[in-house]
């Protein structure tokens, strides 16, 4: 993320359901996107239906305001 040109956080989803719903929103109207996990362990026996992973996701300067509103749709 460091030279990325993806620098402006327009979302972090905890859990793949809510991850897959907005990136897929931005894909479908063609908003570029880049995304930063992070994972912690569980020692939940049910971790695969309690997705605890952050999902931070960052879109262009230039994009920041389409993004916000596809996300709302």
């Amino acid at each position: 993320m460091l030279f990325s040109k993806h620098k402006c956080l327009i979302y972090t989803a905890f859990g793949n359901e809510k991850y897959y719903r907005v990136v897929n929103k931005l894909i479908e109207y063609g908003v570029s996107y880049e995304t930063v996990s992070i994972s912690r362990p569980s020692l939940n026996v049910n971790f695969a239906r309690n997705n605890t992973t952050q999902y931070d996701i960052y879109v262009k300067e230039e994009d920041k305001h389409k993004a916000q509103q596809v996300i709302h749709v």
